[in-house]
């Protein structure tokens, strides 16, 4: 139990309330990567201890910045110190430092700006991007942070999932809003991932922000996971419908570089 016994109050013993705590805030962390959030409810009925013992764990772990909490719906998500340690293992595979000198080539032969990002939840991080050389041009998108549906690299990234799992992660049928092109209808939203699955891309026009659209293809690791996905942002100006095949080769090519070299160090070690 999480909840000392009175022998370990009455004796000032607390190590076995300790290990069973660090167990229990282990295993809030350990449900978050089933769910986008967690309410203090759901917490203590996944752990079977009272609504104050699962309170009390959720703040502790939102006081190191591990969790965080959103002030509208009081529910706990992942917290920026959480988000640190998938960065760092992130760096720890090198795709990170494999994928950017192949952002720059992409960003150059193109001409916009080109970024790297992997899902979180409901929700795509930017983890890499290489602006392009236009005067007029998306700005860099490292760290940004957004709503997966809005954007090309979360619809990529999303298309990997099983139905179950985009079940379990979207909840309610209607989706939050950026803009008025913003895909609304979790339906709506699912029938165009499979769309995006079978043609092994995605387009998103003015979802994120008037005026932006984006463009994005898979990277795959060496056991045919999606890791995460590169992708391609330009003013809608620039970015009409008859140029996205075009990128979308363009795109293609280099993440086929960045999965050879992610390939390479697993076929050497199983030689």
């Amino acid at each position: 139990m999480a909840v000392p016994t009175e022998h370990e109050l009455r004796n000032g013993d607390g190590r076995s309330y300790t290990v069973s705590s660090v167990d229990n805030a282990m295993r809030l962390l350990s449900a978050l990567k089933d769910r986008p959030s967690l309410s203090v409810k759901e917490g203590a009925e996944l752990l079977g201890v009272a609504p104050s013992t699962a309170h009390r764990l959720l703040t502790t772990l939102q006081g190191h910045g591990f969790i965080a909490q959103d002030p509208r719906t009081r529910r706990y998500g992942p917290g920026p110190a959480l988000l640190e340690v998938a960065l760092a293992t992130l760096q720890r595979v090198d795709v990170r430092r494999v994928a950017h000198p192949h952002l720059v080539a992409l960003s150059a032969a193109v001409r916009e700006t080109a970024t790297l990002g992997v899902l979180e939840g409901t929700t795509v991080r930017f983890i890499d991007s290489v602006e392009g050389p236009q005067l007029v041009r998306v700005g860099a998108r490292t760290g940004d942070q957004l709503p997966a549906h809005v954007t090309a690299v979360g619809k990529v990234l999303l298309s990997a999932l099983s139905d179950v799992e985009l079940r379990r992660r979207y909840l309610d049928a209607r989706l939050p809003a950026l803009t008025n092109f913003t895909t609304t209808s979790r339906a709506v939203l699912f029938d165009e991932l499979g769309q995006v699955h079978s043609q092994g891309f995605a387009v998103s026009f003015q979802q994120s922000s008037v005026g932006l659209c984006d463009v994005a293809v898979p990277v795959v690791d060496p056991q045919g996971n999606v890791l995460a996905a590169v992708g391609v942002s330009a003013p809608a100006a620039r970015l009409e419908r008859r140029q996205v095949t075009a990128i979308v080769e363009a795109a293609r090519q280099r993440v086929q570089r960045i999965e050879d070299e992610l390939r390479g160090p697993a076929f050497q070690g199983a030689g």
